[in-house]
């Protein structure tokens, strides 16, 4: 695996891969990397003839209060997971190699993308500029490495439709591939923040997934979904959970639904910390979908 840190070094690696005459295949990182990104990268490898990972902690997507600063960067342990998993081309650029202007809020950013009617609800409720911070870098990333297939995680199903949505509005020559969310035994939604769980949250962790399944199991056998989204939200608080949100929401449009009877696909999409770590997960309500 080679490891490159400037975009004339990776241009070169995308000029003499074009040459060759390769399917270059992408997944963006932001490293402290798990199953659930190698997942995404053994996609990747089966499907292109080079394959390039980027790990760039991005300050844009990053609120005033949030973790940038305290956000795990194991580079090296990284490095070699990415060779584990036959990895051709590692892209780790320094911020000021893709911010040369030293930019690290997007107000101070020259030029930014947003996708705003995906953008605004779920995370973004909370999350002021979050995705606008996201989509502008994942752009920008995109036109630097050129694939031919870009790899992200239904685990963040509502950033993987974010970029589906601009890859399609503004006719990148890209597909985005999903990956299904990756877990881990008991569960719980593999995540590079899990690492910060006390052992009793740890151990809470998982019932976030098995409430939603009972909720998904109730839904489904004909219970009125505004009381299952209730007794959901109840439950999860019950068990020492903060809940941000929980809902049913459309699959393309994630707009908020309160009934089973549209013709689109619906997932149940919820938002919760335990002891200050904020979890995400989401499954679908309907069959033929990850989960």
């Amino acid at each position: 695996m080679k490891v490159v840190t400037t975009a004339t070094e990776l241009a070169a690696e995308w000029e003499a891969g074009r040459r060759a005459g390769a399917v270059i295949g992408y997944v963006p990182t932001m490293g402290a990397l798990h199953e659930g990104h190698l997942s995404l990268v053994d996609l990747a490898r089966a499907e292109c003839d080079l394959v390039v990972c980027s790990i760039f902690v991005n300050p844009l997507q990053f609120g005033p209060d949030e973790d940038f600063e305290s956000y795990p960067r194991p580079v090296e342990r990284d490095l070699e997971l990415l060779r584990a998993r036959d990895t051709d081309l590692a892209f780790l650029p320094d911020w000021r190699e893709i911010f040369p202007g030293g930019e690290r809020v997007l107000d101070d950013f020259g030029t930014h993308v947003s996708v705003p009617r995906l953008s605004h609800q779920l995370c973004g409720r909370s999350r002021e500029g979050h995705f606008d911070g996201m989509v502008t870098e994942s752009l920008l990333f995109l036109n630097l490495v050129r694939p031919d297939r870009t790899y992200w995680g239904e685990k963040d199903f509502q950033q993987l439709r974010i970029i589906e949505t601009l890859v399609r509005d503004m006719r990148l020559p890209v597909t985005v591939v999903r990956g299904a969310t990756k877990r881990e035994p008991d569960g719980l939604a593999m995540s590079s923040r899990n690492k910060n769980l006390s052992p009793g949250a740890r151990a809470l962790g998982p019932r976030l997934r098995e409430r939603l399944k009972s909720m998904r199991e109730a839904a489904l056998s004909g219970e009125a979904l505004p009381e299952v989204l209730a007794a959901g939200r109840d439950g999860l608080t019950s068990l020492g959970f903060e809940v941000e949100y929980l809902v049913a929401c459309e699959e393309e449009a994630l707009t908020e639904v309160r009934t089973l009877d549209g013709p689109v696909p619906v997932r149940l999409f919820a938002a919760a910390r335990l002891g200050g770590v904020r979890l995400l997960d989401n499954i679908p309500l309907t069959e033929g979908n990850h989960g």
